[in-house]
């Protein structure tokens, strides 16, 4: 048996393949060794609903692929973790984005991104990544994720910005008022707690300061990573995440005007890296 995961800061999907091929997936918490250690991770694998679905002891191999896995400090951090739980089996750690690039590309070359949480890019030789902008994450970076998307909202909200109709709702939407939100953001999960009011954003994309809100996230995201990369013009870019996934149409847009070509949008790259390890690894 081998397990795949995919994990960002909010969720993780995982699918289990069996020696005939049959895949089951359940899902979990997202698990980040920016903010979670190796007890944690054990903590939430341990948890009868993933442990009735995935009988830990027969999985031979692991492929994680998670957020915050960039470097082989966080990448060992979380392996400590999986270690505990998947005591038989081979695990190999790799960061969300050679994710999304196996799951958009293949075996292809090509530039590939997540919009979700957070947002990041690189560019993919097929098998491995070649070049990456860097994130910087939710507090210096992120740009067009739900975290950017969270950040110019709640700016729009805090500096009076909004336009009445917006306000009036956004009031409606968070009644506990702007003393309890600031809590909330600068407590623990800022990042997470941010994002999470990206779902007000697209609620209301059709109103015009939405619109504009949402192009100046896309388009620094376009400007400050995609176009950086070696021969970007001729490039299509493949993107993974719940941002783009449900902000697609605006995206496009956003892409034309900066001359991008977007490629494949996939909202959960799992079933895509399921088809991807079926081609590489023996059951």
């Amino acid at each position: 048996m081998i397990i795949i995961a995919d994990s960002g800061s909010t969720k993780a999907d995982w699918a289990l393949i069996n020696s005939q091929g049959e895949v089951t997936y359940t899902h979990t918490m997202g698990l980040n060794p920016y903010f979670h250690d190796a007890e944690k991770v054990f903590s939430e694998l341990s948890k009868n609903e993933f442990q009735s679905v995935v009988p830990v002891e027969k999985v031979k191999n692991v492929f994680f692929y998670g957020a915050g896995c960039p470097d082989d400090f966080y990448r060992n951090k979380m392996k400590a973790g999986l270690s505990k739980v998947f005591s038989n089996a081979s695990i190999e750690v790799h960061h969300d984005l050679l994710g999304a690039a196996r799951a958009t590309c293949g075996h292809h070359s090509g530039l590939s991104g997540i919009l979700g949480t957070g947002s990041n890019s690189c560019a993919y030789d097929g098998k491995n990544v070649t070049d990456n902008v860097p994130a910087l994450a939710h507090v210096l970076g992120d740009e067009g994720g739900g975290v950017h998307l969270g950040k110019l909202i709640l700016q729009a909200y805090f500096y009076r910005e909004l336009p009445t109709d917006l306000q009036n709702e956004f009031t409606k939407k968070y009644p506990e008022g702007p003393d309890a939100i600031i809590h909330r953001i600068y407590g623990e999960g800022q990042n997470v707690h941010i994002a999470s009011f990206a779902e007000f954003v697209i609620t209301h994309k059709a109103h015009p300061f939405m619109k504009e809100l949402i192009k100046k996230a896309f388009r620094e995201f376009a400007q400050r990573h995609l176009k950086k990369y070696q021969n970007w013009q001729n490039l299509e870019v493949n993107l993974v995440g719940s941002i783009a996934g449900l902000l697609t149409d605006e995206l496009s847009a956003v892409f034309q005007e900066e001359g991008l070509k977007l490629g494949r949008v996939i909202r959960k790259p799992i079933d895509e890296l399921v088809k991807y390890h079926l081609s590489e690894t023996r059951l």
